[in-house]
């Protein structure tokens, strides 16, 4: 087993979020699975008690690198994410949706391993999903398939072809965030599978940015809106998570925010019970 350790330094895009721990976060490899072809866990340096964890996948011809940054924004914020890239990168959803599958028995296998550096150090009862393009649909199945085994869920950009949008049935809080100039998860594809989300009964958001685009996810030379897809992911995860009411009132302040001033976001739907 390969450790690597590094310093992550992070801060929040939106203001009305602001929860910056600037913590010191570790890294460490696991070997491959049937489920997935690489996984790196990113996590707090110094944890002392169970924490809450997520899965995490990029998209199509991606690896877990092209979203590592945030992974690594996640970890800052007291996570334990594993990121991960399936067997097979030029596959089709079902490949993201084993990844995540198979990242949640990991999760709740490394809290048991005894020589792992997360013994016990995983809240295995406060586990979320995120994922992207390709991911973010794998996000939506897996959570569809485990219904509340995971509580909390964020699809960003999620691709999902006409007839998977009809398997569509989580049973935990949901966000989706898109982008309304993105050319391969259309805004109809995503009313579609918001629609889906929604109907389903679950607390949900579906933040659509203003000229969004899918490459602002995976390239790293385009960073548009990526402070703000931070904050707006882990606020999500802290609600639904780890229980902080604060940031329902920050998710609100964005509602607010976005009647009356929509540079940021063209969209913006928040229905929650908290």
């Amino acid at each position: 087993m390969k450790y690597i350790y590094k310093k992550i330094s992070y801060a929040l895009a939106l203001t009305c979020i602001a929860t910056v721990s600037n913590a010191e976060v570790c890294q460490h490899e696991m070997p491959a699975t049937e489920a997935y072809k690489e996984a790196v866990f990113f996590y707090p340096c110094e944890l002392s008690a169970p924490t809450p964890a997520t899965t995490l996948t990029a998209g199509y011809n991606n690896t877990y690198r092209n979203l590592q940054w945030m992974a690594e924004a996640m970890a800052d914020a007291g996570y334990v994410v594993l990121a991960m890239s399936p067997i097979d990168i030029y596959g089709d959803v079902p490949q993201w949706t084993a990844a995540h599958l198979g990242g949640q028995k990991t999760l709740i296998a490394e809290n048991n391993r005894i020589d792992s550096p997360l013994k016990g150090k995983i809240d295995i009862e406060r586990r979320g999903i995120a994922g992207f393009s390709m991911g973010g649909g794998g996000t939506l199945l897996a959570g569809s398939e485990l219904q509340n085994d995971v509580k909390a869920l964020a699809a960003f950009a999620p691709f999902l072809k006409a007839e998977d949008r009809l398997k569509v049935n989580v049973a935990a809080p949901t966000m989706i965030i898109a982008g309304d100039r993105d050319l391969l998860v259309t805004n109809e594809s995503i009313e579609e599978i918001y629609g889906r989300v929604s109907s389903a009964g679950v607390d949900n958001a579906l933040a659509v940015y203003r000229n969004g685009r899918h490459q602002q996810w995976y390239r790293a030379e385009i960073t548009t809106n990526r402070e703000s897809y931070k904050a707006m992911a882990i606020a999500w995860f802290d609600l639904y998570l780890k229980g902080d009411k604060s940031a329902a009132k920050s998710l609100e302040t964005i509602r607010e925010d976005v009647g009356k001033n929509e540079e940021l976001l063209s969209r913006y739907e928040l229905n929650i019970q908290q």
